[in-house]
């Protein structure tokens, strides 16, 4: 296989995780800071129309990543666990799509509505997913050393603090409050992102595998390079939003797509490292 076939394999799901993590981090921001006064503040629509946007388009993305779509139905009627040698087994997946399908319910919701109990629920919701979507990494961490439950988690919700606070600046913050609000969301997301991205470094040195002796060469030596590109890009949509003086510039949205961008080379190494080569494209 090729690289440029392994990017376009995985691709799909690093979009997915991505852009659905962003959502996830987008309606914490704005419960927190909007969800009381949401009924009077006629922005509740346009977050709810930027947020299901970004649910459906991660959703679209992933489809490319089930060969058959159809197997979603199948998937769902496992929501409840199965019985393998005898032992119970948790079926991360299901739940997953399930936390997807009620995102978007609940996102409907609050565009036709704006009731600020709905919009409370929301995140909830998002990051129940979210621990799903953490879970079905994590629990194949024995067959995949690579990965780690604790630090995938970590990761994830990192990235969806840092994600959602980048995209409440860029869609929704006006006043000085609000890009406060957004501004030290971000800092806090940036500072955790980093740190799981450390920890898992430290993690993947620690390994010690018969199949090859140091796992940073599955990356063929391009681990330094994505993980510093991702944390400068990052670190890039911070000091953008610091920058920011006026209500309606454009420095918000470079932000968005430098982080999204960030986050995105970063979780190339993520999947990349699960087999003998990493697909750069």
């Amino acid at each position: 296989m090729t690289l440029y076939n392994s990017f376009i394999e995985e691709l799909p799901l690093i979009l997915f995780t991505v852009i659905a993590q962003s959502a996830v981090g987008f309606s914490l921001i704005y419960a927190y800071s909007n969800g009381a006064a949401a009924q009077k503040d006629e922005r509740y629509k346009k977050f709810a129309i930027v947020f299901l946007s970004l649910v459906i388009l991660g959703m679209f993305s992933s489809v490319f990543h089930l060969g058959d779509p159809f197997h979603a139905p199948y998937m769902i009627t496992r929501i409840f666990g199965f019985t393998q040698n005898g032992s119970f087994v948790i079926s991360w997946l299901p739940l997953e799509i399930l936390g997807l399908g009620l995102m978007v319910l609940v996102g409907l919701l609050v565009l036709l509505k704006g009731n600020k109990i709905v919009i409370y629920s929301l995140p909830v919701v998002g990051f129940a997913m979210l621990y799903a979507m953490g879970n079905i990494y994590g629990s194949m961490s024995n067959t995949i050393p690579t990965w780690n439950l604790s630090l995938t988690l970590l990761l994830f919700f990192a990235s969806a603090l840092l994600l959602g606070a980048v995209t409440y600046a860029a869609f929704i913050a006006k006043n000085s409050i609000e890009h406060k609000i957004s501004v030290t969301a971000t800092a806090v997301g940036f500072i955790l992102f980093v740190l799981a991205l450390v920890l898992y470094t430290y993690h993947l040195g620690s390994l010690r595998l018969d199949v090859i002796e140091n796992v940073f060469d599955l990356t063929n030596g391009n681990y330094p390079l994505l993980v510093s590109l991702g944390i400068i890009f990052c670190g890039i949509s911070l000091v953008l939003l610091f920058m920011q003086e006026k209500e309606d510039s454009l420095l918000p949205k470079f932000a968005f797509v430098l982080s999204l961008v960030g986050v995105f080379l970063t979780r190339i190494l993520f999947y990349g490292m699960i087999t003998s080569h990493i697909f750069l494209g």
